[in-house]
């Protein structure tokens, strides 16, 4: 439809500046009018052709090629099969982590905010998780917006150890798109998201979970 739009619109473009450039009588433009409109119905009816074809296209690839053609794209809402975006944020010690060096192992990607309450109270299970796991999974805390300081301030006090991402401008945030937090990715060895949840209960349902999604 993107592309039906923007054709309607060269066309009609193209129309006027033919119109003005013969300058001619009403009956003329209400010629080139017409004429328009019969084109943006052609086009519009093209459009539709073409997209039924690539629609057509890409469900036989699909069937062809399974889930290997699956692709995430930006600003939609992530869905289980896709490969997860790749990025690379500050940690609150200074140094930086890379999501896809985690490849090999099933990762876990909580977004969450010091002044969110479900995310506060189910923050011991992801320390549990690293304490029963250690290097056989992944765990990621992108903290969403709150500043270094306060952050930190959040971990030492609670005396967590796994890795906390900050994201103060929202820019690892805005590739996974929710409407809420926290707001919890799982995904599998091969770095595919498996695992999609909204929301939090208690620290021990949310291990449970977890735990269960992880595969471990």
């Amino acid at each position: 439809m993107q592309i039906t739009g923007c054709g309607k619109t060269a066309d009609q473009d193209k129309a006027a500046q033919k119109t003005e450039q013969n300058g001619g009588t009403e009956e003329e433009s209400a010629g080139a009018e017409k004429n328009s409109a019969e084109t943006e119905k052609n086009s519009a009816e093209a459009g539709r052709e073409q997209s039924a074809g690539s629609s057509q296209a890409d469900a036989k690839a699909a069937a062809d090629q399974g889930d290997s053609v699956i692709e995430y794209k930006p600003g939609m809402p992530m869905k289980e099969g896709v490969a997860a975006p790749d990025f690379t944020g500050e940690l609150i010690d200074g140094t930086s982590i890379t999501l896809s060096e985690l490849q090999g192992k099933p990762v876990i990607i909580n977004f969450w905010a010091t002044w969110c309450g479900p995310c506060v109270k189910e923050m011991p299970a992801f320390e549990r998780l690293k304490n029963d796991f250690g290097d056989k999974i992944g765990i990621l805390a992108v903290n969403c917006g709150d500043d270094a300081e306060t952050v930190k301030d959040f971990v030492e006090e609670n005396g967590y150890t796994f890795p906390v991402v900050l994201d103060e401008e929202y820019s690892i945030s805005m590739l996974y798109p929710t409407n809420s937090i926290p707001y919890t990715v799982v995904l599998d060895a091969e770095g595919k998201v498996s695992h999609i949840s909204t929301g939090a209960l208690d620290t021990d349902t949310m291990y449970e979970r977890y735990k269960e999604a992880l595969g471990v």
